[in-house]
């Protein structure tokens, strides 16, 4: 019997006692009650009243209240084109790292072989390696994931760009400086962007404001920039051919420098930016340079020999206000990972510049792609696979199994300059497909 029933039967037994007491003392002339009715009765009542006292049901158990922000599903497993970008880009950070220079650059100026481009010493060489350490540096800062390798190896190439940034020019006709300060400029301001907190960030910054100043003193007559005069009488400010995918890398490094605050002369920019969109052609190509405008259909300005060059000048004018349609930046996909694609790869590693057809050459090919990837990453969300899945596939053609990239022999810089631009294209479909997270 269950604690309830014992109770109620208890209380009958009471109730029944009492109530014979009562008609012992009342006597015989009081009417009898039924005995029982008056125990059924009271069993009633005193069931109600132990049913009043009974514990309240227990509450529905409280649901957790709902976090501000939903926990993302699980991912899938990264398909077999995602693992071999991972591979592929790691090997390539790997190679970076190994093949730095013990004091902390990337490249030198010795060649086993008998045709080079021409680059006198001292001068073209140290623009050279300093162009090489800086975009490497922006490589390797903008790879998804840390290592305490890479962290290392960026270091070192900072306080190695910070005691030799400030190139000078090796002759009146070469000036390849210019790719040196574009670089600097670029790595050292996204450096500061990703890593605000650097000890060494006022140095930087005066790196910065210097090198914007040296712009300014090698800026062509015509606004932008070039890295050889081939004219008859060279001047002390370049004063002709510029080439409109040199004006392009510069303008992208003014960007980033503006972002960590430094203060670009506004004519600096107006003038540049008004070559670029004086280089821009109906057809969406761009002239090699402002000195080929009477030339527009040469073949290196038609659409096949200006593929590589479309990206870099039109994500210039995008970061500064100029209007770029996204039919024209898809448009310039197209051509340079479909439609002209062929094109671009009969130029590779071919050691004569402009040999190829549509007067391509094959340095064109990895800095043409690495813009790319900057153009990809403005598109919306659900256009960016295809183009990203087509840049990782060009990417391939100059891949060694070294886990390097080049495409264009240049002494020993080919490799570094080719594997940092191969890294900028990879880490941004890496990053788009977050391999690193899963």
């Amino acid at each position: 019997m269950d604690a309830r029933g014992g109770e109620v039967s208890s209380l009958r037994r009471a109730m029944d006692a009492r109530g014979e007491a009562r008609r012992d003392a009342a006597g015989s002339t009081s009417p009898a009650t039924p005995r029982g009715v008056a125990g059924f009765a009271t069993v009633l009542v005193m069931l109600a009243c132990a049913c009043s006292r009974e514990t309240p049901a227990p509450a529905p158990p409280k649901q957790p209240a709902a976090t501000a922000q939903a926990s993302p599903p699980p991912r899938p497993e990264p398909t077999p084109e995602e693992r071999e970008l991972e591979k592929n880009a790691s090997e390539s950070l790997a190679w970076m790292i190994t093949n730095q220079n013990k004091e902390g650059s990337w490249g030198s100026h010795e060649s086993p072989r008998p045709i080079e481009v021409l680059a006198d010493v001292p001068g073209s060489h140290q623009a050279f390696q300093v162009a090489t350490t800086g975009l490497s540096v922006v490589a390797l800062d903008g790879y998804p994931t840390d290592t305490a390798a890479k962290t290392q190896a960026v270091d070192r190439a900072i306080d190695w760009l910070l005691d030799h940034f400030d190139v000078k020019r090796a002759s009146g006709l070469e000036h390849y400086n210019v790719w040196s300060f574009g670089y600097g400029l670029q790595a050292f301001a996204e450096h500061l962007l990703a890593h605000p907190q650097d000890p060494r960030a006022d140095r930087i910054k005066a790196a910065c404001k210097r090198l914007v100043e040296k712009l300014g003193m090698y800026q062509t007559l015509d606004g932008g920039w070039g890295y050889l005069s081939l004219g008859d009488v060279p001047t002390f400010q370049p004063s002709e051919t510029s080439m409109s995918f040199t004006t392009a890398t510069i303008v992208v490094a003014m960007d980033r420098a503006k972002k960590i605050g430094i203060e670009l002369p506004p004519k600096l920019v107006a003038r540049a930016i008004e070559n670029l969109e004086r280089n821009r052609l109906p057809d969406g190509a761009f002239l090699y340079g402002d000195y080929l405008k009477y030339r527009p259909r040469m073949g290196i300005n038609m659409t096949k020999g200006s593929a590589c060059r479309t990206p870099a000048c039109q994500y210039a004018l995008m970061l500064f206000g100029e209007k770029v349609t996204e039919d024209e930046q898809v448009k310039g996909l197209e051509e340079l990972l479909f439609r002209q694609a062929c094109f671009q790869r009969a130029a590779l590693r071919r050691p004569i510049p402009h040999e190829s057809w549509y007067q391509v050459s094959g340095y064109f090919y990895l800095y043409g792609h690495a813009y790319a990837a900057y153009i990809i990453d403005g598109l919306p969300k659900e256009k960016q696979a295809k183009y990203w899945k087509a840049l990782v596939d060009a990417t391939k053609y100059c891949r060694e199994p070294d886990g390097s990239y080049w495409d264009y022999p240049l002494y020993s810089y080919h490799k570094p300059y080719g594997t940092a631009f191969a890294l900028i294209s990879l880490s941004g479909a890496m990053k788009s497909t977050a391999v690193p997270a899963r």
